[in-house]
């Protein structure tokens, strides 16, 4: 068994089928995805949800986004998209501005 180094919750929940965390690197015009299953999700004591995944380190990101099996996309710093080409659109903007 391995240790947790994360601070324990309070409760845990399934996520439901479909559910990924999501990241998007760009080269040029070219988009990656890289989705990563969520098992389920950690109630933590400041009521904060983390996903679990086989990846300890999938949510150590500042922020991380979350696509839901109905297409929409959310943030860990409460933005949400309706759907992944929005995100993706916002995304780039972001990227291209900080370049």
């Amino acid at each position: 068994m391995q240790k947790s180094y994360r601070e324990s919750g309070i409760g845990m929940f399934d996520a439901h089928p479909g559910t990924y965390l999501v990241s998007a690197y760009f080269d040029d015009n070219q988009v990656d995805l890289i989705y990563t299953n969520v098992l389920g999700w950690q109630v933590g004591k400041d009521r904060r949800l983390t996903p679990i995944t086989l990846d300890p380190r999938a949510a150590d990101e500042d922020v991380w986004f979350v696509l839901h099996p109905d297409g929409r996309v959310e943030s860990s710093d409460a933005r949400s998209w309706p759907d992944k080409d929005a995100w993706i659109a916002d995304e780039r903007r972001t990227h291209r501005a900080a370049a």
